[in-house]
């Protein structure tokens, strides 16, 4: 089997020829951000109370301000309007412009006429097209869920196709299924259609960000730190670009049908882009992955020579591990990567949760929506910029331990000013600041978690790894909105649970081993002999190169 790390040592890890291929395929990662934030904008809360004819017809009434409707039609209770019921007194009495069916001692009752939703910022949303508010507002609770089961189910299934058809063709299939269902999506008339459709934009929209993150780190080799952080950067690029899409277009369907679009390019560049030969390598198709390897060389400027090749051939006991078809389930059969395979699915699911339980609660945060979201998304990519300068300097272990024990306390920090500030702008402000410093430290754990993953476990089932990891935090993912729904009750209580489990989960990563200046492993053998040989910790000195033996 030929050990592809010591051919990169012979075109080099991250020339000008990956430059261009790895920056290709980042394209995928920007509409991955849109998508996967997009419920920010197209759901966003904006003010509502009951549409109350024929008060609100400005052509019948038209000297009557917004704050006198309210005044006149909505109970006013625990210091705010309660948009779900009106003064149960008979509309229908009203004749202009008199206002004696006036009555504010009649008993309250549910909106019998609709809704009248405020359109100063946003002009249409999915909660004003299909009234997704009051007893209907856990809808759009349950359609993020879809939504993010719909990832669990892309990690799984493209995860397992990238091991078998390729890094590549499963990019481009995951694209154009994208690219069609988030058009449908835009166009959607009814609810659960639009339910259904965006479960297919995030399995599509998912699998291809996963892949593109596997395809990445295995053609940079030593450089992969760089490469698989800014998978999450030109993610984040996405996220941000939300803002402006959002801002520009307030419209629910043209602002989606914009960020679907921005995955076509993609369909041009496929063309340039050849496939994994680290892949190819670890499946027994040397003749292949040789090629797709001159041609590294020839756009690198070097050379491989036969001695070069002699050099990366190394023994196989089991010839059979090359055509051998590998699942999910070989993630779980070896006692040192069982282990450490549940401990990476409860990191991916914490992170996953307190990462989009924060995204997504942009909009209740003080201050402007589109201004809190960039921030976010900014956030995001200072925590990656620190990462590039510090990963291999401080190892991946110490950073996750870091970030997650970072993004703990600035939750449960960011829940007790929010909760003690009252009027106080000052601690409100706190409050904020804490939640983007959350934000910046899950952003980070993202950045690392993927890195480590993909380091942890063999070419084989490297796929299949980050398909499990991307499971487990669907699980988390699927629980965020519900999480945040439990502020309407209990405000400090979303929050509070980000910041325990957050920290829970930086003691248990303690327990990984470290492979900062180790080799990707090829096989399961291989990646089971280095946890047999340093799982609690590694020498940061010495460079360990793993390889199969007779044992």
């Amino acid at each position: 089997m030929i050990e592809f790390d010591i051919i990169l040592d012979k075109v080099g890890h991250c020339g000008p020829y990956q430059i261009f291929l790895v920056l290709s395929v980042y394209l995928l990662g920007i509409p991955a951000g849109h998508h996967n934030i997009a419920s920010v904008f197209f759901a966003a809360s904006v003010p509502y109370r009951c549409h109350v004819p024929p008060l609100d017809d400005c052509s019948v009434y038209p000297n009557l301000t917004e704050s006198e409707i309210l005044n006149y039609t909505t109970p006013y209770i625990d210091d705010e309007y309660n948009g779900c019921k009106r003064y149960g007194y008979n509309l229908s009495s009203c004749q202009a412009p008199n206002l004696n069916c006036v009555n504010k001692d009649a008993s309250p009752i549910k909106c019998d006429n609709g809704y009248h939703f405020e359109t100063s910022v946003f002009s249409y949303t999915t909660n004003m097209q299909w009234s997704l508010v009051c007893d209907h507002k856990v809808l759009s609770t349950i359609a993020s869920s879809i939504y993010f089961a719909g990832m669990w189910a892309g990690a799984i299934i493209f995860g397992n196709l990238a091991d078998y058809i390729g890094r590549r063709n499963t990019m481009l299939v995951s694209s154009i299924g994208c690219v069609i269902s988030g058009i449908s999506v835009a166009f959607a008339p009814w609810f659960w259609l639009f339910v259904v459709l965006r479960f297919f934009v995030a399995a599509f929209s998912h699998g291809a960000f996963l892949i593109m993150f596997v395809y990445v780190v295995e053609i940079t080799g030593k450089k992969r730190t760089i490469s698989g952080v800014h998978v999450h950067t030109a993610f984040s690029v996405g996220y941000m670009l939300n803002s402006l899409v959002a801002y520009l277009l307030r419209d629910w369907r043209y602002f989606y049908l914009v960020i679907t679009l921005t995955q076509t390019p993609y369909f041009l560049i496929y063309f340039l882009i050849p496939d994994s030969p680290r892949w190819h390598f670890s499946n027994g198709r040397d003749a292949k992955g040789k090629k797709i390897s001159e041609k590294f060389a020839k756009h690198n400027r070097r050379l491989i020579t036969e001695k070069d090749w002699d050099e990366a051939q190394v023994p196989v006991t089991d010839a059979h591990l090359l055509k051998k078809t590998y699942t999910s389930l070989d993630l779980f059969k070896t006692k040192k990567m069982r282990l450490i395979t549940f401990n990476c699915m409860f990191q991916w699911l914490v992170i996953s949760m307190v990462y989009y339980g924060l995204s997504l609660n942009a909009g209740g945060l003080a201050g402007n929506i589109f201004v809190n979201n960039a921030i976010n998304g900014m956030m995001e990519i200072m925590a990656f910029l620190f990462i590039q300068f510090t990963m291999d300097r401080f190892g991946r272990r110490t950073l996750l331990i870091a970030f997650m024990v970072l993004q703990g306390l600035a939750c449960i920090l960011s829940t007790v000013f929010t909760e003690i500030a009252g009027d106080n702008e000052a601690l409100l402000a706190a409050g904020v600041a804490f939640a983007f410093i959350g934000k910046a430290g899950v952003g980070g754990t993202f950045g690392v978690i993927f890195n480590y993953t993909a380091e942890l476990y063999p070419t084989v089932i490297r796929g299949n790894a980050l398909g499990v990891g991307s499971m487990a935090a669907r699980v988390g993912s699927i629980a965020s909105p519900y999480i945040i729904l439990l502020q309407d009750y209990i405000s400090w209580l979303p929050t509070t649970i980000f910041g325990v489990l957050s920290i829970a989960a930086g003691i248990l990563a303690t327990f990984f081993p470290e492979t900062m200046k180790r080799t990707m492993p090829q096989t399961i053998p291989e990646a089971e002999l280095f946890y047999k040989k340093k799982y609690a910790k590694t020498d940061k000195n010495t460079q360990l190169t793993v390889k199969l033996t007779t044992e």
